[in-house]
């Protein structure tokens, strides 16, 4: 019995992603294609793919445009205040 719930659950997982025609998909694809993100993923500010500053600044920048996306929308609250970014060790 586990057997099958160890392979059903990425089916689960997935089914609770967001749908391709979701708000909530647009603006994580728009956020893949934000100026910033394209950025860091061309390696202007360094390695993403390990753990420091320039992972911590494409989560970050991520973060950022999906919520501009989502506040486009309407689907979010305006950011009032800047978030506090938290120190990369």
């Amino acid at each position: 019995m586990s057997v099958r719930l160890v392979l059903l659950l990425p089916l689960v997982l997935i089914a609770c992603g967001p749908t391709g025609d979701s708000p909530e998909a647009e603006c994580m694809r728009q956020a893949d294609r934000d100026p910033t993100v394209l950025s860091i993923y061309r390696g202007d500010q360094g390695d993403y793919t390990q753990l420091g500053p320039a992972r911590s600044n494409l989560m970050w920048a991520k973060k950022q445009a999906y919520q501009k996306c989502m506040v486009q929308k309407g689907l979010a609250p305006p950011i009032g205040v800047e978030p506090i970014r938290p120190p990369v060790y």
